[in-house]
């Protein structure tokens, strides 16, 4: 299986050079096509689907989809950003729908949560729409820095071109007492321009799945690395990953 049928067509990441600037903005539109299901992002990011689709009701969305056919990768991140507060404090949707509409109309913007201003003022403003006397999580100062260092947590495993714009995510999977996202490594990456979307290794783009799958058919971790380029460390976190967004 050749390992160029793997690999970016052009480099993004935060390093962007000028003379693939203009490249990288004609590329952007494949970050808006509706390319994930419900399910898939759900998959993505740890959350149930079932969650997942209330979050992204057309009537009454947190997150206004794509399409009707689907959720884009800028709609990935938003929900990627919404699970560090549902998935790790409970908070009631009713509060977490008043807090992004907040945020939405003070940023003025289609996608807040996904937009790189959310990163300075919009945290702040989407803590402040979360305080209630009724919340199950302590409403003290100190109640409020556990969730802005948590969603900071979570910001940071989005890379970013130097305008901000959201270019790809390093999922976060696992769960349980002492679950510290920060401690996650960024071996695993969803970019809409390589492989579909699909999670892949950053070490030479070859997607999660064709490896797991490979593993599951009874390959050991030494036989698929040599096969495709990687590190023994690299093909134990895809399994690991797939292990922990299946869980």
């Amino acid at each position: 299986m050749p390992q160029t049928l793997y690999f970016r067509s052009s480099t993004l990441n935060s390093n962007v050079t000028a003379s693939s600037l203009t490249q990288l903005y004609q590329e952007r539109e494949a970050y808006r096509l509706p390319v994930y299901s419900a399910r898939q992002v759900a998959h993505l990011t740890g959350l149930a689907a079932t969650t997942v689709q209330a979050w992204t009701r057309a009537d009454d969305a947190l997150v206004q989809p794509a399409s009707a056919e689907g959720l884009s990768f800028l709609n990935l991140v938003e929900v990627h950003v919404l699970a560090a507060i549902r998935h790790q404090h409970g908070i009631s949707l009713q509060r977490v729908r008043h807090a992004v509409q907040f945020v939405r109309q003070e940023l003025q913007a289609e996608h807040p949560l996904a937009q790189h201003q959310f990163e300075t003022d919009g945290v702040d403003l989407f803590v402040r729409a979360l305080e209630d006397e009724n919340l199950l999580i302590n409403a003290s100062r100190r109640g409020q820095m556990t969730i802005r260092q948590l969603v900071e947590a979570y910001l940071r495993r989005i890379e970013r071109a130097p305008d901000g714009f959201p270019l790809r995510l390093f999922p976060v999977y696992g769960s349980g007492p002492g679950f510290a996202p920060e401690g996650l490594p960024t071996l695993i990456a969803v970019d809409p321009t390589i492989a579909f979307g699909r999670p892949v290794l950053t070490e030479n783009y070859v997607p999660v799945d064709v490896v797991v799958g490979l593993y599951r058919a009874g390959d050991s971790v030494r036989a698929i690395a040599e096969e495709f380029g990687l590190t023994t460390r690299a093909v134990e976190e895809a399994i690991r990953y797939e292990l922990g967004a299946a869980a």
